[in-house]
């Protein structure tokens, strides 16, 4: 049986740095926010890009700088930039 008021959580270890820098940079309140929309963007970049996606960010290949600039809407008219 799910509670009413349940509400899923992710719970990530983080480094000393990484804490830091986040309480520092980020203004109270905007952690979730912030987090919700970078989750929201890799759930629908997985969806379209299966495991290629997953497996570049792993390696390295692609950062959050790359991957927000990913199209997500697909190529009309044979436009394929």
């Amino acid at each position: 049986m799910v509670k009413k008021d349940y509400r899923p959580r992710l719970s990530v270890e983080i480094s000393d740095d990484q804490y830091r820098d986040l309480q520092r940079l980020l203004p109270h309140g905007y952690k979730r926010q912030v987090f919700s929309l970078i989750i929201d963007d890799v759930i629908r970049l997985t969806q379209k890009h299966k495991e290629r996606f997953i497996a570049a960010i792993m390696h390295k290949v692609i950062t959050l700088e790359d991957y927000l600039s990913i199209d997500l809407e697909d190529k009309k008219d044979g436009d394929d930039k």
